[in-house]
């Protein structure tokens, strides 16, 4: 009995904990997608000090948040947008609209990525 009390309270323990990270990745990705969509809008419109200015704030954003989503999301998905983060800010500083822009939308499409890659479907059960 005592065996079926602690196996029970540990699986809830870690059902209350994937609830809890799925949350907080939701909360990263839909806050550094606006970041995005904020600097795409800047690299089109030639805005290039703002653009630049928020890329650091992405950067200092995603320094904050990676610290927590390392205990879950895999290394190899936030090795790959630590590497943009640090071409971004050097195309924009430049001002190699093509390139910033391509950087963006790789960044874009990486962080969709790993919060598609943790939700809860039959395709990433199996």
């Amino acid at each position: 009995m005592k065996n079926v009390v602690i196996s029970l309270l540990i699986f809830i323990i870690m059902v209350i904990s994937i609830a809890f990270s799925l949350n907080y990745l939701n909360k990263v990705s839909d806050d550094l997608g606006r970041l995005n969509d904020e600097i795409e809008q800047y690299i089109t419109d030639n805005d290039w000090d703002k653009a630049y200015k928020s890329s650091i704030e992405y950067t200092e954003k995603w320094k904050d948040y990676s610290e927590k989503l390392k205990l879950f999301v895999d290394h190899q998905e936030m090795d790959k947008i630590e590497i943009e983060l640090w071409r971004m800010p050097q195309y924009i500083k430049e001002r190699n609209k093509e390139e910033s822009l391509a950087t963006v939308h790789v960044l874009k499409f990486l962080v969709n990525h790993i919060s598609d890659l943790e939700r809860v479907n039959i395709q990433n059960i199996f």
